[in-house]
């Protein structure tokens, strides 16, 4: 399958809105390296990582059509193509999720930049021309990652065709952007580019509605604080008083294989007695100084001690307690439209955890139909609906159409009645895993906060669950079926 003439393209785009953005230099494989030789990254253990064929494309060409629907082609040679079709961009810049006020204010711009800051990614299966779905196409049939070239004797596979392939807007700087290829062990591929300035930017703007010199002025990295304006988010309904909140006493744990590398390969180390220990409690990580493998661009952990990140999640410690509320929300992941404002099904929840250093944690918008005993419900980052740093194409489109209110989580600091959010990719923390226990001898919620980069679990909150909503959470739990949005993926191996 051959390209349009450019000429031909440039007409089309043209006469539908598009933008072509022209040709893009990529960067591969450019992680740090072990004393072993091999990558300092927990993201593959493929024997085809940095042998891939796409390692050879040194330029991809990007084209969007009227709708920010995004095609992107590799090309080495004449010999075999990749094009991913169909990517909407629109799900990859930072998204508010609620009408942003007029004009724009430091709440909303708060938002955006915690959303600019946690990392977003769309990861699309093979297709064919014509599925509207975002997919890939490609010439490349193989599909083993490897050679047999005698008994036992494995070599990489360079044209093996990927399972999958992934656009990631990365966290480190607005604009700067990834692309990845994966088999069934993990990525055989990673590159980094950068999208032009003037179309992000102003792709970033049409999304959200706002000026953008507003955009431009929000997105870069801030630590000043922004007043919360909870109400934009959600009308309070009911307060079901204060309750219980007490920290677990676990081992050290992971939400992730990813996480679980992390640790076994000493991403997180703690300091005592002049020492960086491995830890074996979490308690380790909340009672000492933590010092974590950097991240840093153009989107690579650095493997040198004398760069990681220092951070003292003391904070996160003694807990005072944590208020409910019954909320009814006015987040959506549709929320540019009118009269759409997702998913009734089922109470939503708001917790306010005290903190004894004066802050909170505030996790609202929270789907009670969806905090059960069988699985996680995710928040992905701190901010408004932060979409998934792994999310496949498949599942986010569900996720728009049919998915419940977006939820929220802050740290905020505390002045008198007034909430002040933080920046919270700061202060080390990343995202929250929320479970429901309600037939334990207290029923509860346990509530765990991981950290920067999602590379361990820094705390787990046993938060008591109020009587009035025991028998709800013991019902859905019962009637849970993992909705589409979670669960459906279409990889089209043949």
């Amino acid at each position: 399958m051959k390209p349009l003439p450019l000429v031909l393209t440039l007409v089309l785009l043209a006469a539908c809105g598009g933008e072509d953005l022209g040709v893009i230099e990529v960067h591969p494989t450019l992680e740090h390296r072990t004393d072993d030789g091999g990558l300092y990254t927990p993201a593959t253990q493929s024997l085809l990582r940095t042998h891939s064929w796409l390692e050879d494309v040194e330029t991809i060409r990007i084209r969007a059509d009227g709708d920010d629907r995004a095609s992107i082609r590799f090309e080495a040679g004449d010999a075999y193509y990749l094009t991913v079709e169909n990517l909407p961009l629109d799900q990859l810049t930072p998204r508010l999720h609620y009408q942003p006020a007029d004009p724009p204010d430091d709440f909303d711009a708060l938002n955006l930049m915690l959303a600019e800051y946690s990392r977003n990614s769309l990861s699309v299966p093979r297709g064919t021309p014509g599925d509207r779905m975002a997919h890939f196409q490609t010439n490349l049939i193989e599909t083993v990652p490897w050679i047999l070239r005698g008994d036992y004797d494995f070599a990489p596979n360079r044209v093996y065709r990927p399972q999958r392939v992934g656009v990631i807007n990365n966290c480190l700087k607005p604009g700067l952007w990834e692309l990845n290829a994966t088999d069934r062990s993990g990525e055989v591929y990673h590159a980094w580019f950068t999208m032009p300035e003037a179309y992000y930017y102003d792709l970033t703007a049409r999304v959200n509605g706002l000026p953008p010199a507003f955009v431009r002025d929000a997105l870069p990295w801030r630590d000043e604080e922004a007043a919360l304006d909870l109400d934009r988010l959600r009308d309070e309904v009911k307060s079901l008083g204060t309750v219980g909140v007490t920290v677990k006493e676990d081992a050290v744990s992971f939400s992730s294989q990813g996480s679980r590398r992390k640790i076994q390969r000493a991403y997180a180390l703690y300091e005592a007695d002049g020492q960086l220990h491995q830890p074996s409690a979490l308690r380790d990580l909340l009672r000492h100084p933590v010092a974590m493998s950097s991240f840093q661009e153009p989107g690579i952990y650095s493997s040198k001690e004398d760069e990681r990140s220092r951070f003292d999640f003391a904070f996160l410690d003694a807990p005072r307690g944590a208020e409910v509320k019954l909320v009814k929300p006015k987040t959506s992941y549709r929320w540019k439209e009118s009269g759409s404002v997702g998913s009734d099904d089922g109470p939503y929840v708001e917790m306010r955890i005290d903190l004894a250093s004066g802050e909170e944690l505030i996790l609202g918008n929270l789907p009670l139909r969806l905090m059960v005993e069988k699985e996680d419900f995710v928040i992905p980052g701190f901010g408004v609906g932060i979409l998934s740093a792994s999310g496949l194409a498949e599942r986010r489109a569900f996720l728009i159409e049919k998915g419940p209110h977006p939820s929220y989580a802050y740290l905020a600091r505390r002045d008198g009645e007034q909430l002040w959010g933080l920046n919270s990719h700061g202060r080390g923390i990343e995202q929250v895993f929320i479970r429901s226990h309600p037939r334990a001898a207290v029923p509860h919620w346990e509530v765990v906060i991981t950290s920067y980069e999602r590379i361990v679990d820094l705390v787990k909150y046993r938060i008591e669950m109020p009587a009035a909503l025991r028998q709800q959470q013991r019902q859905a739990s019962d009637e849970y079926i993992p909705p589409i949005y979670f669960t459906y993926r279409d990889d089209n191996v043949s």
